[in-house]
């Protein structure tokens, strides 16, 4: 009680409210990394279900609305047009650089098509003018992958509708085509063996960890405790070795003499 007395007086009160904001402060920032710790493992567990669904066929009709379907395994029948096929620049592949393709697919039995991202080219190729090498895919055929959402620009705009483009904005190519896309494109799944030719097509990551949250909000509370365990060990020696007032000072003054 001695103690508690000492921080609210008049020497230490400033210090003391100072040091309970400090210490507030550390405790709000450690519940508030809790909850993100909490958001990220709903999150997870959101992304769990998606990713135990089987495949989708993409010539039935969608489910849900695009959000609710992306990192899903999908798969679709169809013939390519390569001659709307678009490409990605800027996407480099383990150093090197490179593009990625965005062909369109017309999905079998509709005419409705899906964009796909067949994978990776050197850019040598690309400035060459020699992509038609990577179109030997002919005819009908089954493409396994994942889904992915619409990349939009900057503010949520598209951009200039072209075969050059520097993200997959389905708006953007759609605008160019003269047939309608799914709002979701797929990313082609590689194959068992692996690929030494391009087109190169990596495997899907998905990131199920729950980050940095649990450990932030124990430094956020270490902090707390450190600051007002310091505060009070100052405080407690301080007042230990304040000098005391001389007992010349602490007698009453003389009387005047009649």
């Amino acid at each position: 009680m001695n103690l508690l007395r000492k921080l609210f007086s008049r020497r230490w009160l400033g210090g003391t409210l100072l040091v309970l904001v400090a210490v507030g402060l550390f405790v709000r920032l450690g519940i508030w990394q809790l909850d993100r710790l909490e958001q990220r493992r709903a999150e997870n567990a959101a992304l769990q279900a998606v990713l135990d669904l089987p495949p989708l066929d993409l010539a039935e009709p969608l489910p849900d609305g695009p959000e609710a379907l992306e990192n899903r395994l999908a798969t679709v029948s169809g013939w390519y047009d390569f001659a709307n096929e678009r490409v990605i620049l800027l996407q480099p592949w383990q150093g090197r650089p490179g593009v990625q393709l965005i062909t369109p697919l017309m999905i079998e039995g509709g005419d409705t098509a899906v964009l796909i991202n067949r994978g990776w080219v050197p850019q040598a190729d690309y400035e060459a003018g020699a992509l038609n090498q990577y179109r030997f895919e002919t005819g009908l055929v089954q493409v396994d992958g994942y889904l992915a959402l619409s990349q939009p620009g900057r503010n949520g705009s598209s951009e200039a509708a072209g075969s050059d483009l520097y993200r997959v904005d389905i708006p953007a190519i759609e605008a160019a085509l003269p047939y309608e896309v799914l709002p979701i494109f797929m990313v082609e799944a590689p194959g068992e063996a692996v690929e030494l030719e391009p087109p190169l097509r990596a495997a899907r990551e998905v990131d199920l960890s729950e980050g940095p949250h649990l450990s932030y909000a124990l430094q956020w509370f270490i902090f707390s405790v450190l600051t007002g365990g310091l505060y009070l060990v100052f405080v407690r020696r301080s007042e230990r070795e304040r000098p005391l007032r001389p007992r010349s000072a602490q007698a009453s003054p003389p009387q005047n003499k009649s």
